[in-house]
């Protein structure tokens, strides 16, 4: 049957990866590292096609208006250990961007909801389909991928609307910004503020707040399922996630693909690398809430 053979052949393709990714996840684990790797929803992809569908953060300085970027912070007091997670007043369950180039949209969308929780005492769930549809500053276009900066700069622009008014669909979609209340209005997030590159910068914007930050989310990121990955800067930044405490060995991040993969959708990288997975190649940054917005 001439009709089945492609399918046929598909399923081998896919049965060929998947066991490949097996054999590696295997041979990784016997060498007793300071993580461990696992089948989980990404098993039946090669790497590549995994970046290309699951990462999606455009790394680099880009062209275009930046008048959002307030300034640098200052390196303040630091404590021992952070974790926002445990803070469901603060840090939203982890979502899923699904198979579309979106994590700088969740990353933005992330701060911005902790953010303004911590200075407004009030915890939204906010669109994360908005940016994904309309936020094209600095050249962002959605599921293609974007800076999770600008999609900072947008939030505070235009304002955003909840999730369940425009709920997240995972593909592109006309933007309709406009016919949608914004539960954050504009001008309710003022712009970002970006954090010095290094250990000591990361840990004290930490104690303020969860940051967004970028990564290159590579094999082992595909793999992923526990303990503190410990690898420096051999790729490119390539995805945007959230910071969102530290311990004395690794820094917690908050991931977006669902709470099934990692340590229930969260994974740690060690502080001992100088650039964990290229962790200070773009500025992490933080919003800023209006001055206006007290508890």
């Amino acid at each position: 049957d001439l009709h089945s053979f492609p399918t046929r052949r598909s399923s081998d393709l896919r049965q060929a990866v998947f066991e490949a990714n097996v054999a590696i996840i295997e041979a990784e684990n016997a060498k007793g590292k300071s993580y461990t790797l696992g089948v989980n929803q990404f098993s039946h992809l090669t790497n590549a096609e995994f970046k290309a569908q699951f990462t999606g953060a455009k790394g680099g300085s880009v062209v275009g208006s930046d008048d959002a970027h307030l300034g640098e912070l200052e390196i303040g007091e630091r404590a021992s250990s952070v974790d926002w997670s445990t803070d469901s007043a603060v840090v939203n369950p982890v979502k899923d961007q699904g198979q579309c180039g979106s994590c700088w949209a969740f990353s933005a969308v992330g701060t911005v909801e902790s953010a303004y929780a911590i200075a407004a005492g009030r915890l939204g769930s906010y669109a994360e389909q908005q940016l994904v549809d309309c936020s094209h500053n600095g050249g962002s276009s959605g599921c293609n991928g974007g800076w999770n900066q600008y999609g900072i700069q947008y939030i505070g622009q235009t304002g955003i609307a909840s999730e369940t008014s425009y709920p997240y669909t995972a593909r592109d979609g006309t933007c309709r910004a406009s016919s949608v209340s914004k539960t954050l209005p504009a001008g309710s997030i003022t712009g970002y503020n970006s954090v010095s590159g290094s250990t000591a910068g990361l840990e004290s914007a930490l104690n303020s707040s969860p940051v967004s930050v970028t990564v290159d989310a590579d094999s082992t990121w595909q793999s992923y399922r526990s303990g503190v990955l410990s690898e420096g800067c051999v790729g490119q930044v390539d995805h945007a996630v959230i910071a969102v405490g530290y311990d004395s060995n690794s820094f917690k991040i908050r991931n977006s693909w669902g709470s099934t993969w990692g340590e229930a959708g969260y994974v740690r990288v060690s502080k001992s690398v100088s650039n964990p997975y290229c962790l200070w190649n773009d500025s992490p940054v933080v919003p800023t809430v209006s001055a206006d917005v007290t508890v």
